[in-house]
């Protein structure tokens, strides 16, 4: 049986910082993603005792996404919004013809956090996105976070589409067919929408049907609206001007807010508007469970759909500078004043019905990855099982409807006029987790090398440093240079926050920015600066010289074994670093070893065997996890291809974990073939700034709302999820050092 102190959980604010703060470890990341990849063919679907790895019979999401629909579904969630919605208002109030160059610059630094979604979807190619990254390389509590920002951008944000949906199609009934809907359905002194209401409960028909109904719905619906785009550009470029277009950068000025437009000053101001246009595209990471050949579909999906949008974005905008000069743009229906503008109101009325006919896409893609995130958070703990369950066709019934039913009233009845910014800002604090947990992420493998704990932990603090350091010199650049506020009529009347920008504000921001500046040139000098890492060989003697006299393994944190032990081929398979050695598999096998040395090694405890009886079904499965993790990794490391191991095939687990590997014959592993992020640690600093950069330009009362969120986040967690979460049962059965 554990411990009392341990069953009763954490009673000291050190121990429940530890709880909060640990790390998921990534051999149990990957044990989540054998049961899509690992079961031999003609298996079935995932589900059921034989493809479980824990035995416990827990069904699994089927993995049905080719790389085709993972594109159709980024392009389908991003394409569309920003076209139809913002090209039209940065040309005209922004960076006029500069536009163009708006979306280029907003898609390079799209690329550059995209490069953080594409690496770490390849370490660990299961459903959550954000949420799953922050978990392994922040903690649990972040990751609750994490997952809380996700459902701002998936679920709620689907909810506002559906509101905008509502507006285009009522304008489109007046205008196209002059026809006035009854007003019980929009009253106009009600915040109720029940056309937003119906197509809400439509899209989440569609999911409730299963992915495999709702894929088909996407490709068709995506391609219709990449054919309406393609459409407006090449008609729009029929009746192009040169003159519309020139000067292609005009003279810079300020606008009635205080802020310089037009020139590059415009420019710049024009990208952080259209970077909005390109959200969307990390969702496909959210579908990796959903996944086939996850670590190389989902980076050419991000990337894909990155590229699609730029070059679908940039040439619709072309094409409206080019019909119409930016000045005459009208804001709110720009391709159907323009092409009415050049002679063609047939074209309008053709762009006018397919975006009111392809705009739901968008909202039946926000909410589709909504219940994948509830899922992963369910499994472990942070959330009741009910949004867990999957049902006998591989659906994730319940949890869609229950969601469901929240997001149809929230469609139905919330105002979205001061919640857009609210969403946004989520986001951008989303991706900012992610690159954050890039750098975490490489920084823990500094810890095989020579002074690694040292060396990780100066990594760590820079990362630190860099994050505020970088925060604030976007923040001061901002408000005191970007956007300044307007200065007072009276300067005895000045606020202490004006007269501080004005005076200070531009020597903090250098200071801040220089600070920024070496932290981050610090971090690859400790990367650079690190000794190539052991063989696995040396690494688990070292471990074995830790563990030595200790007894039972109530004292060795559970993410160590991750990392130190043979069950870390299991992770590398995913990403090993560039210094990896191959594994020297006569080493492993030539050194019997008793089941009980490698239940200490593999870190299982006596105790968890011993009370699964008397716990609780919560407890049972995660003990049952933690003892067919162990049996699994053993098989993987010692099998012969060909195997099986708790009746999963080991070479459809490595033919799957690594693909290469399926007619891979020899002791030694060839390198790995995923993704690894370019340039790191400067890629992900840089999209790290630009995210901050845009932080600094929302509304007070926006960042107002995010904390409250994130209070929401951290009540639930007190609540409910640190009584119920993973790292709760590694606590009851020793797994969480809590002194």
């Amino acid at each position: 049986m554990p411990s009392e102190t341990a069953s009763a959980g954490p009673q000291s604010t050190t121990a429940w910082l530890r709880v909060a703060f640990w790390k998921k470890p990534l051999h149990l990341l990957v044990d989540e993603d054998v049961p899509g990849h690992g079961h031999a063919p003609g298996s079935g679907s995932g589900s059921g005792d034989a493809a479980s790895p824990s035995g416990s019979g827990r069904r699994e999401m089927e993995r049905t996404l080719e790389l085709f629909d993972l594109i159709m579904i980024g392009i389908g969630g991003t394409v569309g919004a920003g076209v139809f919605a913002t090209a039209g208002l940065i040309a005209s109030a922004y960076a006029g013809p500069g536009a163009i160059l708006s979306w280029l610059i907003a898609g390079l630094g799209c690329i550059l956090s995209g490069f953080s979604f594409m690496e770490l979807s390849c370490l660990i190619p299961s459903a959550g996105s954000t949420y799953a990254y922050a978990y392994h390389a922040l903690g649990e509590l972040p990751a609750m976070f994490a997952g809380f920002l996700l459902t701002l951008e998936y679920g709620i944000s689907s909810a506002g589409g559906a509101r905008s949906w509502s507006d285009k199609f009522t304008t489109w009934l007046e205008t196209e067919w002059q026809i006035t809907g009854p007003e019980w359905m929009k009253p106009a002194d009600s915040t109720m929408d029940l056309y937003a209401g119906l197509l809400m409960t439509l899209c989440v028909s569609v999911v409730l049907l299963g992915m495999q109904a709702g894929k088909v719905l996407v490709n068709v619906v995506t391609m219709t609206k990449i054919s309406v785009v393609v459409f407006i550009i090449l008609v729009g470029l029929a009746r192009f001007n040169a003159d519309n277009v020139t000067p292609f950068l005009p003279e810079a000025a300020t606008n009635s807010a205080g802020q310089l437009v037009y020139g590059w000053p415009g420019v710049f101001l024009g990208a952080s508007a259209s970077f909005f246009g390109y959200i969307g595209y990390d969702e496909v990471c959210c579908l990796a469970g959903e996944a086939k050949n996850p670590t190389h579909n989902i980076p050419r999906a991000v990337i894909g759909t990155i590229v699609g949008a730029a070059v679908l974005s940039t040439l619709a905008t072309l094409s409206l500078v080019g019909m119409q000069r930016y000045s005459d743009i009208d804001t709110a229906e720009s391709y159907g004043r323009a092409f009415e503008h050049v002679g063609w109101p047939w074209a309008a009325t053709v762009v006018a019905t397919g975006e009111v006919v392809t705009m739901p896409i968008t909202t039946l893609i926000g909410f589709l990855a909504q219940p994948r995130v509830q899922y992963a958070m369910a499994r472990d703990g942070l959330l009741p099982a009910v949004f867990a369950q999957v049902d006998d066709t591989g659906n994730l019934f319940r949890g869609t409807l229950l969601c469901g039913i929240a997001v149809i009233l929230i469609a139905t009845f919330v105002p979205f006029q001061i919640l857009w910014n609210f969403i946004s800002l989520g986001i951008l604090v989303a991706f900012n987790l992610t690159n954050a947990s890039l750098l975490l992420v490489r920084a823990a493998r500094l810890r095989d090398g020579a002074n690694g704990e040292a060396r990780e932990r100066t990594h760590s603090v820079l990362i630190v440093v860099f994050l505020v350091t970088s925060f604030l010199a976007a923040f001061h650049w901002q408000k005191s240079v970007i956007a300044p506020a307007p200065p007072a009529a009276d300067p005895r009347h000045e606020t202490y926050a004006a007269h501080y920008m004005r005076h200070l504000g531009p020597v903090v921001a250098s200071a801040c920015s220089l600070l920024a500046f070496a932290a981050m040139c610090a971090l690859k000098y400790v990367e650079v600066a690190a000794a190539a890492p052991p063989s696995r060989k040396s690494t688990r003697l070292s471990h074995k010289r830790k563990t030595s006299g200790a007894g039972l393994s109530h004292e060795i944190h559970l993410s160590a074994f991750a990392r130190t032990v043979d069950g870390s081929g299991v992770a590398m398979h995913r990403l090993p670093t560039s210094a990896d050695e191959a594994e020297d598999e006569s080493d492993a096998d030539s050194t019997p070893r008793s089941d009980a040395a490698l239940e200490l090694e593999l870190g299982r405890d006596a105790d968890c065997t011993k009370s699964e009886a008397d716990s609780t079904d919560a407890d049972t499965a995660s003990c049952a996890t933690t003892s067919s993790s162990a049996s699994l990794r053993r098989g993987i490391r010692s099998a012969a291809a060909g195997s099986t191991v708790d009746g999963v095939s080991t070479a459809g687990l490595k033919a799957n974990a690594r693909p290469e590997l399926a007619s891979e014959s020899t002791a030694e592993e060839p390198e790995s073939a995923t993704f690894q992020a370019p340039l790191v640690p400067f890629t992900p600093c840089v999209a790290i700034f630009f995210n901050w950069f845009l932080f600094a330009q929302m509304d007070a009362s926006s960042v107002v709302l995010i904390a409250l969120w994130m209070l929401l986040a951290l009540a639930v967690y007190v609540g409910y999820s640190a009584h119920h979460s993973l790292a709760r049962q590694q606590l009851r059965y020793h797994r969480v050092e809590t002194s």
